[in-house]
């Protein structure tokens, strides 16, 4: 049952009317003298349940409600699907004949970081006018985009949002950069050609573009957002930040694929953060310009060629990137000082090639290498640490002049008996049946991952002290 009466001012006033014991029903007071109208309104969900139609000029046939009416989407709180959308459903269908919109999109409560509801009473509101203010509606909007489940409530908090802040300001910065690498080639053109790629990470870049457009494309079309929105600042701050602008340095000649780059980073941004995009769009290609009405980007890279796939250049690539980090993570864990240059050696094998036509990559990504030697087969020597094994692919650093070898033995032996120590520790506990019963399962689990961490930690200082 539905109580069609409010006792508030504001709204439609029940059309009945009454006089003594008679009753009449309609807009306007039957002839005669000694008639009066309720005072209450209908409930705000008559009128809500108008709203497909009503705002479009109904009851004349306008423009507007032949262009608009029916939508295709309706978002909304799960809060209000009674309420609201079964009677803009009923409403619609009994005035127009027809339903108002095919596809409800649900989204969730926003609560506090505690998962408690915002009241005054709690003080635990945030205004998201004082956080526009703050951190920028930009870093807003991706707070309650990204991390949220459709349908489900989510967790917000002025950290959210704050960081999200501090991703906006790396898209800045990153558009920034390749602004004043790009120079004069298409930038004053937002309809650009796509650039030929010349080397391994041209092809692998552009790979990526392709996916991200695929993968961001149809997470938006399926009501993803999140997905969509994690994908992208992946690709943002992973591959084009971390990894492709940082090859642009030591490869150089880039200005017209990073200009691609970022004519397509935007398009797929601006969804998300349509003012920081907006802003650099037009810093790019001039007032009259605007991203808003830009095409969305399409297949980026056509098919490849036969003799470079997709797949090859995503692993060729790959394997390259698991070489660099391995050899910064050997140095890392050998202790050597980011300003020491070291000497590594590869037994590349089948991939000697590929390793030798990227071995400036190699030397200078973070690596520091001073003398890279690149063969079929390597023989390992005493002073050298295991850095990557794969693919086929060896890679050892060597220790000798880049850390005093005697005193970087005492330290891993050292190092070592604290860890197995730590890892006898760990073993005991989760031997002691009463614990693994009744400790929380994520508290078991927890023990376990630090007992898998600290075997593998052995393992490394075991191969670095040469046993």
């Amino acid at each position: 049952d539905w109580c069609i009466s409010r006792q508030i001012w504001y709204g439609h006033q029940i059309p009945v009317w009454y006089k003594g014991e008679e009753t009449y029903v309609g807009v306007e007071a039957p002839k005669g003298v000694g008639w009066k109208q309720d005072p209450d309104t209908l409930d705000t969900w008559f009128s809500s349940g108008l709203w497909t139609f009503s705002t479009l000029g109904w009851p004349k046939e306008t423009a507007d409600l032949k262009s608009f009416h029916p939508t295709s989407v309706m978002e909304t709180g799960y809060d209000i699907l009674f309420f609201w959308v079964a009677r803009m459903i009923l409403m619609t269908t009994y005035v127009l004949g027809e339903v108002p919109f095919e596809t409800v999109y649900l989204h969730g409560l926003v609560r506090d970081e505690q998962g408690r509801k915002m009241s005054k009473s709690l003080g635990n509101v945030i205004d998201p006018l004082d956080m526009v203010k703050k951190y920028g509606t930009d870093a807003v909007r991706l707070a309650l985009l990204l991390g949220n489940t459709p349908g489900n409530d989510m967790a917000l908090s002025e950290e959210k949002i704050a960081g999200f802040r501090n991703f906006t300001n790396k898209l800045w910065n990153i558009s920034r950069y390749i602004l004043t690498q790009i120079g004069d080639t298409d930038s004053h053109r937002s309809q650009i050609k796509m650039p030929t790629p010349k080397t391994l990470a041209d092809k692998w870049i552009m790979t990526r573009l392709e996916d991200v457009v695929k993968e961001v494309t149809d997470n938006i079309e399926n009501f993803n957002f999140s997905s969509a929105g994690e994908k992208l600042r992946e690709f943002t701050w992973n591959d084009l930040a971390d990894w492709y602008l940082e090859i642009a340095k030591v490869e150089g000649n880039k200005s017209e694929i990073l200009n691609y780059l970022l004519n397509n980073i935007l398009k797929l941004w601006h969804p998300f953060m349509p003012f920081v995009t907006e802003a650099v769009w037009r810093e790019m290609y001039g007032e009259k310009e605007i991203l808003m009405v830009a095409d969305w980007p399409a297949s980026v890279i056509p098919s490849p060629d036969a003799s470079v796939g997709v797949n090859s250049v995503e692993k060729s690539f790959g394997l390259i990137k698991d070489l660099i980090v391995g050899i910064r993570t050997a140095r890392a864990d050998s202790k050597i000082e980011p300003a020491k240059k070291i000497n590594v050696f590869i037994g590349a094998g089948k991939h000697t090639k590929l390793l030798s036509e990227n071995a400036e990559l190699i030397k200078r990504l973070w690596t520091n290498i001073d003398n890279l030697e690149i063969k079929e087969k390597v023989k390992k020597e005493k002073s050298w640490v295991t850095a990557f094994v794969g693919s086929g692919v060896e890679v050892y650093v060597d220790l000798s002049g880049a850390v005093d070898l005697e005193k970087e033995k005492a330290r891993i032996t050292k190092e070592l008996e604290e860890v197995k120590k730590y890892l006898f520790g760990l073993e005991k506990k989760l031997s002691n049946q009463e614990f693994v019963k009744n400790a929380p399962k994520e508290i078991v689990e927890k023990e376990k991952q630090k007992k898998q961490e600290a075997e593998e930690k052995i393992r490394k200082l075991k191969e670095q002290a040469g046993n």
